[in-house]
């Protein structure tokens, strides 16, 4: 998987139950810390956040909006 940088987009690829979170939810990077982890913020359609969990980055993808984002 690409280094992911604050503010990429990510798909989960692992359900986080604790947090409601289903694998293919949307979220955005919001911290990075060490070992791999991400702190991740996932919003409504109104763009209230709802979750905000550490995942490895193993649980991540990240999502391409468009293909000329592709590095």
């Amino acid at each position: 998987m690409d280094k992911l940088k604050l503010h990429d987009v990510v798909a989960l690829t692992k359900p986080i139950p604790e947090h409601n979170l289903r694998r293919g939810d949307i979220g955005v990077v919001i911290d990075i810390g060490p070992d791999k982890q991400y702190l991740l913020e996932f919003s409504d359609r109104n763009g209230v956040p709802y979750a905000m969990p550490t995942v490895n980055t193993e649980g991540l993808m990240k999502v391409y909006l468009h293909a000329d984002m592709v590095e």
